[in-house]
């Protein structure tokens, strides 16, 4: 919020435009005069005031920098993000081969598969139940299941089928990911007569609510932890009140514990709540546990509560605090955490940044509790992430608060 005071310059020059007229008595009652002497006055005072409102304007634009560079900044950051990330094509998908005929023939076919760069081998297992638990990890979204009797039913001429397992817990990637496999076992079979049995795992019909909810409990949590704390010590900042922080016995870390307490109850109660209207209200049931929900939840709250005081230690006004919190909330959990568009259809160096992005693997936990019924031994990875998140957050907000009080 841009400071009230007025500097002598800007107090002078509204006054002067604000003075009364030559044709004002001491009284303040304007005498009357000729149209032509009223048209030229006003004409007159409202270039002076003009002058006088758009130079304060801009004496408060200088001594509030951050809130130019923020608006300057802004526009080119959407732009690069949105043009760089926003696409809902599907490259790369990660998928893992189960090769039960192992001949020839099914080396040219998964050859063929993995050359149209749509999909990416990542390992290749023995058994189906070994693909379902990378499915389940996380490290594949789909598996190739081959036959024994693939090439058989290739040499007798008859249709050989292939089987598709596809991870639905975003069911948009997921009618891509069948789409584009369609497509290529179309085209395939002009050589070979192939078939398809696809399977759809964790949301069979594919409906996109089942995955959004999740996603926005991610997108609500990630945004009022950061900015609760955040506001709170700039509001204190703004009214003076952490002058008396600062003049008394309290320790950063006995401040931070205060800050932390109240506001991360508030943000489990927004938890529980999200969970009880998207089940009421949408229909999207949790497969997995809730308390492991809740359990799991609290070291990310703490990073991100983490992340609001250490914003609050950078700006002086909540104007600013709101941006931030906005920017580094809102848009990277949205955009680069995996909540709509595909990592691994993002470029590269967009897929570098994504990685610093601790609500990517928050989305991780919840959707894996929420609908694969996941648990602990299936989402301790995401859950290191954050907690080394948390730890980091935590000693940059302590650092400089112990500056600052």
């Amino acid at each position: 919020m841009p400071d009230k005071r007025k500097t002598p310059d800007a107090t002078r020059q509204t006054q002067d435009a604000l003075r009364l007229t030559p044709e004002t008595p001491a009284s303040g009652v304007a005498l009357p005069a000729s149209g032509v002497g009223r048209r030229a006055s006003g004409a007159r005072l409202s270039a002076r005031s003009l002058s006088a409102v758009t130079n304060k304007e801009f004496i408060h634009i200088r001594r509030d920098p951050g809130t130019l560079i923020i608006s300057l900044i802004i526009p080119v950051f959407l732009l690069l993000l949105f043009g760089y990330a926003l696409s809902l094509d599907v490259r790369e998908v990660p998928f893992c081969l189960v090769d039960q005929s192992r001949t020839a023939d099914s080396r040219e076919f998964i050859q063929s598969f993995t050359a149209s760069g749509y999909f990416r081998l990542v390992t290749s297992v023995d058994r189906e139940t070994d693909a379902r638990a990378l499915i389940d990890a996380g490290r594949c979204r789909m598996s190739l299941v081959i036959p024994p009797d693939f090439a058989r039913n290739l040499a007798a001429g008859r249709q050989a089928d292939v089987g598709l397992v596809i991870d639905g817990s975003n069911s948009m990637t997921a009618s891509v990911i069948l789409a584009y496999t369609e497509a290529l076992i179309a085209r395939r079979s002009g050589a070979m007569a192939l078939g398809i049995r696809p399977r759809v795992l964790f949301n069979p019909t594919r409906r996109s609510t089942d995955f959004l909810v999740p996603g926005i409990l991610a997108i609500i949590t990630m945004f009022m932890t950061i900015l609760l704390p955040s506001l709170a010590v700039v509001r204190e900042k703004e009214r003076g009140t952490i002058e008396i922080l600062r003049a008394g016995p309290i320790r950063p870390a006995a401040f931070i514990v205060g800050k932390l307490l109240p506001y991360g109850l508030i943000c489990v109660l927004d938890l529980l709540m999200v969970v009880i209207v998207g089940a009421l209200v949408f229909g999207v049931r949790m497969q997995g546990s809730f308390l492991l929900l809740v359990v799991m939840s609290l070291p990310f709250l703490v990073a991100a509560l983490a992340l609001g005081l250490l914003i609050s230690t950078f700006v002086e006004s909540m104007q600013v605090a709101m941006y931030l919190s906005f920017m580094v909330s809102v848009l990277p959990t949205i955009l680069l955490s995996g909540f709509v568009f595909p990592i691994a259809s993002m470029p590269k160096l967009v897929q570098l940044v994504s990685v610093f992005v601790p609500a990517r693997y928050f989305l991780l936990v919840v959707r894996g509790i929420y609908l694969k019924g996941a648990g602990l031994d299936s989402l301790w990875q995401p859950l290191l992430v954050i907690l080394l998140f948390g730890a980091a957050f935590l000693g940059a907000a302590v650092e400089r608060l112990r500056r600052t009080l």
